[in-house]
């Protein structure tokens, strides 16, 4: 009996210690995650509340305590459509403090269906693994091959592998990481992950997107700024029914005392242009793709004629001194400048030439040709061709700037024809002042020629009287070569030109140190949700200029509805103004 009695008091004993030692580990878990302390918060909150379901409210605080200090938890990519109809990728990043998106258009590019040859297996660097697979016609493929729902499998895999658990607070390690993805994703994929990446970022520094995109870019906040826009009022080329060779003419308020001006004037503008051309019959307040009219007109010199007609009804109500429709600063006089981008590239002929042993050449191959031509009929339904060289298209677009009154031409030429960039460059802004256009300047309907003649010069550069605006060119031949060539004094960044947005911010400072200016451009398929990051990019980069569409485009106005939001809020930038968007 006895024996027995010491068996069950060392197994008291025994236990006794069991519990101190768990109680010792349950008190010092409960002090690690502070679970005492938070939940007491939590409680307090709820009672504070008193809502009427405490228990719900209850789960969304302890979740939303659960998830605030993880990084990227998940990616998911998704095939969409951009606002052209055209199919690109979603990327939604997943993070303990919400999910966010990115999306970039189309014209991003990135391996289509009809390019994804092989499995969806990945090996252990994340490259495609797999025996091809037989090749379909693309009229039997869905989106007639051009969809990403194949590489959106392989691209979410590999970047759930390589981004979760990783802070969005790191652009640039991460964007690092996406570049190095790009020919196995896709560009398109990249930056839809970059941008969404940039949004998270944010959000976890507790910053405004703007100020976090200037503190990407190491840019004190006096350099900020609110941009000038260039607005979209007639459509052509690709974006039109027209027989316009030129794809779109843009209209700048070079008076404008504040953005909110600025967005008034071209809405006040379009009213009277729509009202100009809707006395010349049916079809003539037609839409463009990138938010203009697309009228039925053949030359810029029609197109002109109406423009001045709808300024001049513009001016006659904005400048009525007993009228109170906007600030007398931005209407004393009204002035704005017109520009055109011919986007050239689309309607360049590329020769073939003929190698020594007779085999035919691409102008890609090796050298550029001596000279381009160009079909200025291209978008003209039968006909047989309006063909001129280099030398010819470079006396139109001459002739264009002097009769026109045009003070930013974009694109006037082919990617390759980087020496009639020069010419044109070159003709138009190494001239002294007594070769400038003339004319009274009272009558001036713009404000850079009006600029140019007071020797301010355009966008308060004094060495600027035209922008000759590169943006394929600056694609194909980068900054450095386009600079040493003299090609062009602007440069038009559209974000799917780059994989990363720490590319796009690279971009911007090689422009500025080369002495540059910088339009920041949207294409036609951009979705209207890019809203927020593309104004805070152009406010948070310091870019004086935006280039991204006509108010006519819902997704176009939700870019600058959000800039004019932007230039409200309490220490918002200060508009740039005539005297400074050259910045």
């Amino acid at each position: 009996m006895r024996q027995q009695q010491d068996l069950r008091d060392d197994q008291n004993e025994d236990d006794e210690e069991e519990q101190v030692r768990e109680r010792d580990l349950v008190e010092a878990y409960v002090a690690e995650h502070s679970l005492e302390s938070s939940l007491n918060e939590v409680i307090n909150q709820v009672v504070a509340s008193r809502p009427e379901d405490p228990f719900l409210m209850l789960s969304s605080l302890l979740y939303a305590r659960a998830t605030a200090k993880r990084g990227i938890f998940y990616v998911q990519v998704c095939e969409v459509l951009d606002a052209s109809g055209e199919p690109t990728v979603l990327v939604r990043l997943h993070t303990g403090k919400g999910v966010f998106e990115g999306c970039c258009s189309a014209e991003a590019g990135g391996i289509t269906d009809r390019e994804c040859k092989k499995s969806q297996e990945l090996d252990e660097d994340g490259n495609s693994v797999g025996e091809p697979v037989a090749d379909v016609p693309p009229n039997k493929q869905r989106y007639g091959g051009r969809g990403y729902a194949k590489i959106a499998v392989i691209a979410q895999e590999l970047l759930i592998e390589k981004l979760v658990n990783m802070e969005p607070t790191d652009q640039g390690a991460l964007d690092a990481i996406l570049q190095d993805l790009e020919t196995t994703v896709g560009r398109n994929v990249c930056l839809a992950t970059s941008l969404a990446i940039c949004q998270a970022g944010a959000k976890y520094a507790e910053l405004p997107l703007r100020e976090y995109v200037a503190r990407l870019q190491e840019l004190p906040p006096e350099n900020l700024c609110t941009p000038m826009p260039l607005f979209s009022v007639v459509n052509g080329g690709k974006y039109a029914s027209n027989k316009l060779f030129a794809q779109e003419v843009l209209m700048t308020p070079t008076s404008a005392a504040s953005f909110a001006d600025a967005l008034q004037i071209a809405a006040e503008f379009n009213t009277a242009l729509h009202a100009q051309l809707d006395t010349h019959g049916v079809g003539f307040t037609n839409r463009g793709a990138f938010g203009g009219f697309a009228p039925q007109l053949q030359t810029l010199a029609e197109v002109f004629q109406i423009l001045r007609a709808a300024l001049d009804d513009v001016r006659a109500r904005l400048e009525d001194p007993e009228g109170h429709v906007i600030s007398t600063a931005s209407a004393s006089p009204l002035r704005v400048d017109f520009g055109v981008d011919f986007a050239a590239s689309e309607f360049v002929v590329h020769p073939a030439r003929s190698d020594r042993d007779g085999t035919t050449q691409n102008e890609d191959d090796n050298e550029s040709p001596r000279s381009f031509t160009y079909n200025t009929d291209r978008w003209v339904p039968g006909s047989s061709g309006a063909f001129k060289n280099s030398d010819e298209l470079l006396d139109i677009m001459r002739s264009s700037v002097r009769e026109l009154e045009i003070t930013t031409v974009v694109d006037p030429f082919d990617a390759g024809d980087v020496k009639s960039f020069a010419a044109l460059h070159s003709a138009e802004n190494d001239l002294d002042g007594s070769a400038i256009a003339t004319g009274d300047p009272a009558d001036a309907a713009d404000g850079g020629a009006q600029a140019t003649k007071e020797g301010t010069g355009l966008g308060g550069d004094p060495n600027c009287r035209v922008q000759i605006v590169g943006r394929s060119v600056v694609e194909r031949h980068g900054l450095a070569a386009l600079n040493e060539e003299r090609a062009c004094n602007t440069v038009l960044l559209v974000l799917h030109q780059f994989p990363t947005v720490s590319r796009l911010l690279q971009a911007v400072t090689n422009s500025q140190h080369l002495g540059l200016a910088i339009v920041l451009g949207a294409s036609a398929g951009q979705v209207g949700a890019d809203a927020e990051i593309l104004a805070a990019l152009a406010m948070g980069a310091g870019v004086g200029q935006v280039k991204f569409g006509g108010i006519l485009g819902a997704e176009s106005l939700d870019r600058y509805r959000k800039l004019l939001l932007e230039s409200q809020e309490p220490g918002a930038p200060p508009f740039v103004g005539a005297r400074a968007y050259r910045r």
